[in-house]
């Protein structure tokens, strides 16, 4: 009897424990949750490695072997489109400007063994066409072309491919081609110097995912490709192509996930592999699985985007995007203070947040590890209210609107009062009625023993000395 006593007590403690620890809720196996979602996937499709994050502060809900090396194929693309991007809202390039194709382009083009787009030497294609051709069939030319565009020299493009992942804290990814494709099968049309002509790109779904989440916090753009199910390029002429959507989580496609606006595909030597971003009642989840299945069996391609879905499924069941204290004063952990600015995460629902406030900064305590150091940490400015006048201030509504857009200090204070009282006193001495000489001696000799009390000249005096010394004080400490 005393040993079930025992056995129940752990049990409960174990239930606490599980219940007051803030950990990612993504459920027992990932193969369950497909099961319970009725998609009928088999153990050897699941996924070897993967990552799920949300897109605002970069916080991690579920990681799967998520820092192990990856081949990352056409997926390492999306740094050549970054750098594309970077350099459109640099003003370095437009998407309306015309690329003309090379020989060379048109020979890349017609490798069948890569993924590409039939490009034709001297056709005119805009950077927009070739960012969408390279998003979507993962067109190697359409890539190239980009990369050639921003650097001529191939080599050079992959270094800043290389410095730019340093830049965004992708510390485990190597690039040694434009595309993810090793430089070897283009036949000679594609050799960036100083680089592994042999060797693909090798990369995480961590470092992935921190990829596309300065992606589209920097170029929210890219989701306007990303979300179409089909696009032209070249209409009405003799090169027109269509290209139509491998994300087959897109609306009205086989696996349609609600809020579901990108990204892309890949499939490499390791299997399948696909990075998906949904969005729902203002949270956005960014997930990355990779080798996903077999590349020798087509059909387990299918198996990536019910994964995917039950992935995100699972974060906008648990969790939430909120805000979580808002601007102005409050009282947290038995102190009065005044935070800046309205201040919105993700927590899980049902859980009301707590903060730490250490430095003038306050921290979400019990909240989900960051995915990189390149991200913001979660934190959000504060000043100790410490003055009695503060506090009564933000008691009212009209006043605490006045101390936010302008600094209220103490000579503030005293500059507005010494102001007001030479208001009230220039305003009496327009009031203060005028007696007549006669009236005035009369009264004078009759009460001399009276105080003689000022005259209206000098209380409009005193009342202009004050307002000026009180508005002097305010110039000087709010305009010169």
């Amino acid at each position: 009897m005393k040993t079930k006593k025992i056995g129940f007590l752990f049990s409960l403690l174990a239930f606490f424990y599980i219940c007051t620890t803030t950990k990612p809720v993504i459920a027992e196996t990932l193969l369950e949750q497909v099961t319970q979602n009725n998609y009928n996937i088999p153990e050897t499709d699941l996924p070897e490695t993967g990552i799920v994050i949300e897109a605002e502060n970069g916080q991690i809900f579920w990681e799967q072997d998520a820092t192990k090396s990856i081949d990352a194929a056409e997926l390492s693309n999306l740094m050549t489109i970054y750098l594309t991007l970077e350099a459109i809202q640099q003003g370095e390039l437009s998407l309306d400007k015309k690329v003309i194709a090379t020989q060379n382009d048109e020979a890349i083009g017609q490798i069948q063994s890569l993924n590409n787009n039939n490009i034709i030497a001297g056709i005119e294609y805009t950077v927009r066409d070739l960012l969408k051709l390279a998003v979507v069939p993962s067109s190697n030319v359409a890539t190239l072309m980009l990369a050639n565009l921003l650097e001529e020299q191939d080599g050079r493009f992959v270094t800043q491919m290389n410095n730019k992942a340093v830049e965004l804290g992708m510390t485990q990814t190597t690039f040694n081609t434009a595309t993810g494709i090793p430089a070897v099968q283009f036949n000679g049309y594609y050799q960036p110097e100083g680089y592994d002509f042999d060797a693909g790109n090798l990369t995480t779904a961590k470092d992935l995912a921190i990829l596309v989440y300065h992606l589209i916090r920097e170029f929210s753009s890219i989701l306007d490709i990303t979300k179409e199910l089909s696009f032209t390029v070249l209409p009405d002429s003799l090169y027109e192509e269509t290209f139509e959507t491998d994300n087959d989580s897109l609306y009205s496609r086989p696996f349609a996930f609600k809020g579901t606006d990108g990204l892309k595909t890949s499939q490499s030597t390791t299997g399948f592999n696909a990075i998906t971003t949904a969005k729902q009642n203002g949270l956005r989840v960014i997930t990355v699985v990779t080798g996903v299945g077999n590349v020798l069996r087509p059909e387990s391609k299918q198996a990536v985007f019910p994964i995917s879905n039950t992935l995100t499924e699972q974060v906008f069941d648990n969790y939430e995007y909120k805000e979580i204290i808002s601007a102005g004063q409050q009282e947290l952990n038995k102190q009065t203070i005044q935070v800046e600015n309205d201040w919105y995460a993700v927590v899980k629902k049902g859980q009301q947040p707590t903060f730490t406030l250490k430095d003038n900064q306050l921290t979400l305590t019990k909240s989900l590890p960051i995915i990189s150091d390149s991200v913001a940490p979660l934190t959000a400015s504060y000043r100790e209210v410490t003055s009695p006048i503060e506090k009564n201030i933000e008691q009212h509504t009209f006043l605490a609107k006045i101390v936010n857009v302008v600094e209220i200090t103490k000579l503030t204070i005293l500059a507005l009062g010494i102001a007001l009282l030479g208001l009230i006193l220039l305003l009496m001495s327009f009031f203060i009625p005028i007696m007549p000489d006669k009236k005035r001696k009369n009264t004078h000799q009759k009460r001399s023993r009276i105080p003689f009390l000022p005259t209206k000249k000098i209380i409009r005096w005193v009342g202009i000395g004050f307002c000026f010394i009180g508005f002097s004080i305010l110039c000087i400490q709010y305009i010169l």
